[in-house]
């Protein structure tokens, strides 16, 4: 009986669940907002307002959780999981997949912003900055292109807010366009307005895609990547790509449950510096997902971390001393901290065999083309 629009009513109703879950045994975890587990039955489900994702083991104990909740409310069932907070969940249990998507939802934002489709297909979601040949390092250029109208700045924010969740929920190719866009959007200009328009083109050319998640160990990895001053204002950008796969097969290619791209906050001194910010900003993401896959029953050996730098990876296994590092040592010891706890394993592998580098930079067409079968699959527009 709660009233629409009231705050206050919605965190009534959520204490009103609460008291309900634990005379049954069910108490919310403690480190992982949104699971539940049971105190001894083989149940824990995730809780998004009125949605409830269940993971159980037979029958009585899923029925177990079902009476309980019908003592006080109307309760729907769907025994398939077909869909949860708005992602459809197409599950193949021959083949040992699930694909999930949103069917629809671009076609429906293209059409709110009365988006036309591209003359040509659109197969890039930011453009490559120009190469700068002889250099060592590869700088941005200013922007100095004019300012936007009040009303051109709204309409790039509106279409953040409305990409910024599906990208992180079904399309994690878009995550770097949407986060450099996020970055620059309180003061837009003509050049960002034309990269708005780019990522809408590319967003009607791959209308409808889905992550596939295969089988697996439920072992968490990571790949970390970072780009040294490719954002303005001489900032760098870092990257994670995280799956479930398993610490013997490295090359398994699963679905990423998680996509980490953001700008680093300081400026970085070196490439190496920057490589261990990106190594920071996963580890610290990686450390709550350790913690609620052990909480569903999922033990966790030492995370293997990837990195594409040396460096990084030396400083943080004391393979290497540093003879000058303040910003490290004020910045970056959680790293070590964490690998002598042995939650992490970091390791060294070439750049062209780390996930993250899809995520960290611009890149070609061609490269667009050839690595976004790595990270998502184009569903039918039919379904």
């Amino acid at each position: 009986r709660g009233m629409y629009g009231l705050p206050q009513a919605g965190f009534i109703a959520h204490e009103k669940l609460t008291k309900k879950l634990e005379k049954a045994g069910y108490y919310a975890c403690q480190f992982t907002p949104g699971l539940w587990c049971h105190v001894w039955r083989p149940t824990s489900f995730a809780l998004v307002v009125d949605d409830f994702g269940i993971k159980v083991v037979g029958d009585t104990h899923a029925n177990h959780l079902i009476k309980t909740l019908e003592k006080t409310y109307d309760v729907t069932v769907d025994w398939k999981g077909g869909l949860f907070v708005g992602i459809k969940l197409e599950w193949d249990y021959d083949k040992r997949i699930l694909d999930t998507h949103v069917p629809g939802y671009v076609k429906k934002a293209l059409h709110k912003y009365q988006h036309a489709p591209p003359a040509r297909p659109q197969h890039a979601p930011a453009k490559a900055a120009p190469i700068q040949y002889g250099t060592k390092i590869q700088t941005t250029d200013p922007d100095t292109s004019p300012r936007l109208t009040a009303d051109c700045i709204k309409h790039i924010q509106d279409v953040v807010g409305t990409f910024a969740w599906y990208s992180r929920a079904v399309d994690p190719t878009m995550g770097a366009t949407m986060s450099s866009i996020t970055s620059r959007q309180s003061k837009g200009t003509e050049k960002l307005e034309k990269e708005v328009k780019q990522f809408l083109h590319y967003c009607a050319t791959h209308p409808n895609a889905g992550v596939r998640f295969m089988a697996s160990d439920m072992i968490l990895c990571l790949h970390s990547d970072a780009s040294y001053l490719s954002e303005p204002d001489g900032k760098s950008r870092a990257a994670g790509h995280f799956w479930l796969g398993s610490d013997k097969a490295e090359n398994f290619n699963n679905g990423a449950i998680m996509t980490l791209t953001k700008v680093i906050k300081h400026v970085m001194s070196s490439a190496s510096e920057a490589e261990t910010a990106a190594l920071f900003y996963n580890c610290k993401a990686a450390a709550p997902l350790r913690v609620t896959l052990v909480k569903m029953g999922h033990s966790q050996p030492k995370t293997p971390v990837t990195t594409d730098n040396s460096t990084a990876q030396g400083l943080i296994t004391k393979a290497m001393v540093p003879k000058a590092a303040k910003s490290y040592d004020m910045r970056f010891n959680f790293l070590k901290c964490r690998l002598a706890q042995k939650q992490f394993d970091f390791i060294w592998r070439r750049g062209k065999n780390n996930r993250a580098d899809y995520h960290s930079k611009r890149h070609t067409v061609k490269h667009y083309i050839e690595q976004r079968p790595n990270f998502v699959v184009d569903m039918p527009l039919t379904q």
